[in-house]
């Protein structure tokens, strides 16, 4: 992973550029396709005809963001500009959030929602540091409530915890103690103890390309963490800088500050990702309970990557991080809406295949998903835990809806160790059709 730093500004260049203000160039923070490119990428481009090289328009360019420039409240000169695409893209992201999901109905089952995306939120982040689990045996895992068995399934279990402890202490205001609370639960089990919710002691942490051993980043020095932690929570509740950043921004600044200071000695993707969930559920985005911001993270990493790469190489100029979070941010919005179609549209093939049990109220729509489910995987095992969890329901009601279905010979009622499972028939379509 490799960016091409830009070239500084000289004064015989800063001449230029104003001779060209002068001569009526407009200034422009993007280039003439409106995006906002890092010189990594701009240096390819043909230079525009007003421009004598591509330098002379990357100095332009330049010249023209640090006049529109907001600057943060942080140690380094962090800065962002607030273009009209991220403008757009707040703007979208507002308008879901005003009543999109509750326009596709779903009140009946919104803790199932929740629960999907508080399992593959955990898999996904994990994975992203190198639990190599499946998402198969991942999410048999939390669903069953199964004892983690090695390092990546612990990885994956605590980070299913610390995003419910979230969900819990969402309206608290941030601390470095909640910070350091939220690390404990992340990486309980999975570092030595010693380090579990302590920030680092040394300067040994590093950020490094692990396909190269390219050392990517330097975190600041140990000694200023707990000052640049206080700085952070001060700016995650609101209280600085003096003019409005939206929430959303705000929560992408958290996310890129803590990951720059890498303050403990392992966890900090994880704690850093958890930790943006904290601060845009605190402003009440609800509907980031529901998605899954990691799954798409994890299949653009080098882009994830490289949008650190690029602030810190471009004096901490955020909107390159900025751009890249909102991508993903939409991405997953786009992702839940498809995901609740899907799931409307299975709902509904059950409830008409299994029209002749639900007309005499022998079936509920919990027990016609978990029929829709077992006709197209046959084999299946479930479980009244399992489906407890799954279905946000009490251990009773799971039992019901059950063993409700092996009464009725839609799913094989059985034993293992000392528990009850529920297996889908091979025959099961057989069996609906010929209930009378």
């Amino acid at each position: 992973m490799k960016i091409v730093p830009p070239p500084k500004t000289s004064l015989e260049t800063s001449l230029v550029l104003f001779k060209k203000i002068q001569q009526g160039v407009v200034l422009t923070v993007v280039d003439e396709k409106k995006r906002y490119l890092h010189w990594d990428k701009l240096r390819h481009l043909k230079t525009p005809d007003k421009f004598d090289d591509i330098d002379q328009y990357w100095h332009f360019i330049k010249f023209s963001r640090l006049q529109q420039q907001k600057k943060l409240p942080f140690s380094e000169d962090f800065s962002f500009v607030l273009t009209d695409d991220i403008q757009k893209n707040l703007h979208e992201i507002d308008s879901k959030m005003r009543g999109s999901l509750e326009a596709k109905n779903i009140d009946n089952n919104k803790d199932r929602y929740i629960v999907r995306s508080l399992i593959d939120e955990a898999i996904s982040s994990s994975q992203l540091e190198g639990a190599a689990t499946t998402r198969k045996v991942a999410r048999e895992m939390l669903k069953h409530n199964k004892t983690p068995e090695d390092h990546s399934q612990k990885m994956i279990y605590n980070n299913y915890h610390a995003i419910k402890f979230i969900n819990e202490h969402k309206q608290d205001e941030l601390t470095p103690s909640l910070i350091l609370q939220l690390h404990t639960i992340v990486t309980k089990g999975t570092m030595d103890n010693s380090e579990v919710g302590k920030l680092r002691r040394d300067n040994e942490v590093n950020v490094i390309d692990n396909s190269t051993q390219t050392i990517l980043h330097h975190p600041p020095d140990f000694q200023e963490l707990p000052s640049r932690l206080k700085v952070l929570c001060d700016f995650a509740n609101g209280s600085a800088p003096d003019y409005f950043v939206h929430p959303i921004i705000r929560a992408i600044v958290v996310h890129f500050a803590l990951a720059y200071d890498h303050p403990f000695a392992d966890g900090n993707g994880r704690t850093t990702r958890a930790l943006f969930y904290w601060v845009i559920l605190k402003n009440n985005y609800w509907l980031f309970q529901y998605i899954t911001l990691s799954r798409y993270i994890k299949k653009a990493q080098v882009q994830y990557g490289k949008s650190f790469l690029m602030v810190e190489s471009d004096e901490f100029d955020l909107t390159y991080f900025i751009n890249s979070q909102l991508k993903f941010i939409t991405q997953s919005i786009a992702g839940l809406f498809d995901y609740v179609d899907e799931k409307q549209q299975q709902q509904q093939q059950a409830l008409n295949l299994l029209g002749n049990y639900l007309s005499n109220g022998k079936v509920n729509s919990r027990q016609a998903m978990v029929i829709q489910h077992a006709l197209k995987y046959p084999g299946s095992v479930y479980t009244i835990a399992g489906h407890k969890i799954s279905q946000s329901i009490s251990y009773q009601t799971a039992k019901t809806d059950l063993v409700g279905l092996s009464a009725l010979n839609l799913l094989q009622h059985a034993k293992q160790g000392r528990a009850f499972v529920f297996i889908a028939p091979n025959d099961l379509e057989q069996r609906i059709k010929a209930y009378k």
